[in-house]
Order: structure tokens, then sequence, then C-alpha cells
């Protein structure tokens, strides 16, 4: 568990639910730009993805990717335009 708190204060959190002071514009920013600089564009805040432009290229658009996505649970994996899809592709056939 330590490590997982470790981790969390070296990358943030990918929910941003989860943030302890979560209606702070401050710890959302914050959260945004820890993120960004490990390299983790996505984010969410609920259902919805919040993604920061990272300004080159990044090698996360991959068929390994939307396989990877593909019938997971939402929150199994980290935050993902592929898990975003699935949901959406997911919910459609479930109609």
């Amino acid at each position: 568990m330590e490590n997982a708190l470790h981790t969390r204060d070296l990358v943030g959190v990918q929910e941003f639910v989860l943030l302890e002071d979560c209606e702070s514009e401050q710890a959302f920013v914050g959260n945004l730009r820890m993120r960004f600089t490990e390299d983790l564009i996505y984010t969410y805040i609920g259902p919805v993805l919040v993604s920061v432009n990272p300004y080159r290229l990044v090698d996360i658009y991959s068929d390994d990717y939307v396989n990877l996505y593909r019938n997971a649970n939402f929150y199994e994996l980290p935050p993902h335009v592929s898990a975003i899809s699935d949901a959406a592709y997911t919910s459609k056939h479930e109609e």
C-alpha cells in the first residue's frame, strides 16, 4: 500500500474524483502537470477523459493498445482514449 501511495505522489492520480482536494483548481492543474511530466497525458474525471496535448508524437495509439483496452473494465487500466471508445462501443451494442 505504501508503494502505491508513493507512486501516486510521483505520477498523480488517474481519476480526479479521487483527489483529496478535488474542488481546488490548484490541485486539478497540479495533478495534470505531475502526470504530464511522466508522459501520462490522459486522466479521468468520472466518465470523462481529460487529455493534455503533449506537442510531440507519442506511441500510445497502436493496435496493441486497442486490443489491450478491448472488453477491459473501465478503471482496470490507466486512462486512455481506447477505453472511452471501447466503453462507447460496448454501450451501443448493449442497447
